[in-house]
């Protein structure tokens, strides 16, 4: 699997002792936001791991580490991919690095890209596109419909492409 955290702009909450909550501000919107982590096969066209909503504030790094993928993994004694903001867990994801063929530079390059690609999918909805105004709650609620209605897409007519070219073969 592909994996990759997605972050969504919200409206800010006021923390128990001021106006704004630090944790929840998100680099990429420049305001409150917050974080999911999501899995995707490179197999078929199907999400395969969803965690979240964390704080913004945490890296993608730091909730792989903390948040239960990382142990699920490990566990299963297989390797996902993911971008250079996930280095540090060799023994569970695989990230671009120089040492790399150029065919696996090139699968890693697009099993990223299709990532992307479904992660464009969830932002098409107004409800992530846009700052979300509802409660913390109802953020979850939403962004799991949005990826109930993505995985229908996907299963219906709009599969992600695939990722083997040329002599690259999948073995089970």
């Amino acid at each position: 699997m592909t994996v990759d955290g997605i972050d969504c702009w919200t409206v800010e909450h006021a923390g128990k002792e001021f106006a704004q909550d630090s944790k929840r501000f998100s680099h990429k919107h420049k305001h409150a936001g917050m974080t999911h982590e999501l899995g995707v096969s490179v197999k078929e066209s199907r999400l395969t791991w969803m965690n979240g909503p964390f704080k913004s504030w945490d890296s993608d790094r730091k909730n792989f580490r903390n948040k239960g993928l990382r142990d699920k993994l490990l566990a299963i004694k297989k390797r996902g991919i993911a971008d250079g903001g996930y280095t540090g867990c060799p023994k569970e994801l695989s990230t671009p690095n120089s040492h790399d063929s150029k065919s696996v530079r090139m699968f890693k390059s697009r099993a990223l890209k299709r990532h992307e690609k479904f992660n464009n999918k969830i932002k098409v909805y107004k409800a992530i596109k846009e700052r979300f105004r509802h409660a913390e709650d109802g953020f979850a609620v939403c962004f799991e419909a949005i990826c109930v209605l993505c995985q229908h897409d996907m299963e219906n007519g709009a599969p992600l492409y695939n990722i083997y070219v040329g002599a690259m073969q999948f073995e089970n």
